[in-house]
């Protein structure tokens, strides 16, 4: 269908220079007048997604496209550049771009001259931009509930998962699975336990989804309590690493060795002793610049490990609110992610405070490593606490609310994606944005309603969704949907 609209308008296009060609076939193309305004008089279609072709007629675009742009302008007043095919003066042809969330956006056509003075027209009519996030399962079959799901291998749709909780990808796009049990806030068990192939109860396991040959391979059955992983691509030493509960233990799955696990253990000193023991932590990221390991610790501590030396670095005494969690202690469990946009900034998901905060790593030696916490960034939590800022609300940073939110990963774009778990649904930040123009938007889900369904966000439906995980190119966002016993994959026009 897109093909067709596609084709369609480039004919009409063509159709159009043609009609205004000559005799002799010489086209008349139109060049800009510096002295006259540019007029932007109608556009088609009026609507459509990323990549839609369109046909935006005035004058005084002039043929010349150096120094022509178009822009597609939110309701916030942020402007996305438009793909700009060609000109003929008073018809342009050019491509929706992938925007934000925003539905209702002004056209814009400018000119910058060589003085720097830019000329400019806009549509009167708005154009409305489609968005259309659908969901599938790719890994496992789905039983709502049934605590009884064993963990075996074997092909995408033979193969299942008895508590699939957080995810990551390597840079082949296989899958790393976690598996283990975890607890509602509040008090009660999630009745999600972790089995192996004989159906014994058992603290997690380690899986690997093969997205080529989609084959699903246990690497570990009876794992130790094991959290939210994560994968170096650092040269000769590919690696994934994930964290134990416990505050010294990890396992490291070198891909050279087809990532089987290995048990190792932080190398600590006096100071960084009393931080590391005694203490836990639950999702590891790893810095491209510096191929280093970073987590934050459930009593708040910022650190980092050399993976090959294993030596631990504290880097900030407490990232948390100096208050008690929704749970009345003082601690969260953190889920953490760099941005591939500003590679140096980290953002934290605080599951137990309901708020995402953020530091910027590169500037550590200008703070008080015992006061600076970084910026507290998303959540309503960050206002009015972690149990009043709790629940569900979609809109800008300072007023949405999570509940119990997990893993956090990032698009090549800068959209933050987040398993906002007890509300059973996937939820993004634009953090290109101003933080006071960006939002939070439920993507897909139908918040705190628990199911299954797969298709688009009318209709789609997750249970107790704890990861999330993008492949290699940044493009597509995988799910851990843990009480559906599945991975699931969000196809994101």
């Amino acid at each position: 269908m897109k093909k067709f609209v596609f084709l369609r308008l480039l004919c009409l296009l063509i159709i159009g220079i043609m009609v205004s060609c000559k005799d002799n076939n010489e086209v008349k193309f139109e060049s800009f007048d510096p002295t006259k305004p540019i007029q932007v008089t109608s556009f088609y279609p009026d609507s459509g997604g990323i990549a839609t072709p369109m046909i935006i007629e005035g004058s005084n675009f002039g043929s010349d496209t150096v120094g022509l742009k178009v822009y597609f302008e939110d309701s916030l007043g942020v402007k996305h550049l438009a793909g700009l095919v060609s000109s003929n003066g008073s018809k342009i042809y050019a491509m929706v771009p992938k925007l934000t969330y925003l539905k209702k956006l002004n056209i814009i056509v400018e000119r910058t001259l060589d003085n720097g003075k830019v000329i400019f027209g806009k549509a009167e009519d708005d154009f409305f931009y489609k968005t259309q996030t659908t969901v599938t399962t790719v890994i496992g079959k789905p039983e709502p509930d049934n605590q009884n799901v064993r963990t075996i291998g074997g092909d995408f749709t033979s193969a299942t998962l008895a508590a699939p909780f957080a995810i990551c990808l390597d840079d082949e796009d296989n899958i790393l699975i976690v598996e283990r049990e975890f607890w509602l806030k509040g008090g009660g068990y999630s009745g999600q336990p972790v089995k192996d192939e004989k159906g014994n109860n058992v603290q997690s396991n380690l899986v690997l989804g093969d997205t080529k040959n989609e084959s699903v391979i246990v690497l570990k059955y009876g794992a130790n309590y094991s959290n939210a992983p994560a994968f170096s691509s650092e040269s000769g030493n590919q690696a994934i690493y994930v964290p134990e509960d416990a505050g010294l233990y990890y396992y490291s799955l070198n891909k050279t060795l087809s990532y089987a696990p290995r048990r190792r253990s932080l190398i600590t000193d006096e100071e960084t002793k009393n931080v590391v023991e005694g203490n836990w932590k639950y999702s590891f990221v790893v810095n491209k610049f510096d191929n280093m390991v970073y987590t934050v610790m459930w009593k708040g501590q910022l650190v980092r490990f050399n993976p090959t030396t294993r030596v631990v670095e504290v880097l900030l005494d407490k990232v948390i609110p100096d208050i008690p969690n929704a749970g009345g202690a003082s601690g969260t469990n953190a889920y953490c992610v760099f941005s591939p946009i500003e590679p140096n900034m980290l953002y934290i998901c605080q599951e137990d405070y309901n708020l995402i905060s953020r530091v910027d790593i590169s500037k550590l030696d200008q703070v008080d490593k015992k006061t600076y916490k970084g910026e507290m960034y998303a959540g309503r939590a960050i206002l009015e606490g972690p149990v009043n800022g709790r629940g569900w609300e979609d809109g800008l940073l300072e007023n949405a609310r999570f509940y119990a939110p997990k893993q956090i990963c990032f698009t090549a774009d800068g959209k933050l994606y987040i398993a906002d778990t007890y509300n059973h649904c996937i939820r993004v930040i634009d953090t290109t944005l101003p933080k006071d123009k960006a939002t939070v938007r439920t993507v897909i889900g139908l918040p705190q309603s628990a199911g299954f369904q797969d298709g688009g966000p009318e209709i789609a439906k997750f249970n107790y969704p704890a990861g999330v995980a993008v492949n290699s190119d940044g493009s597509v966002v995988y799910v851990a949907d843990t009480k559906n016993h599945v991975i699931r994959k969000l196809s994101i026009e």
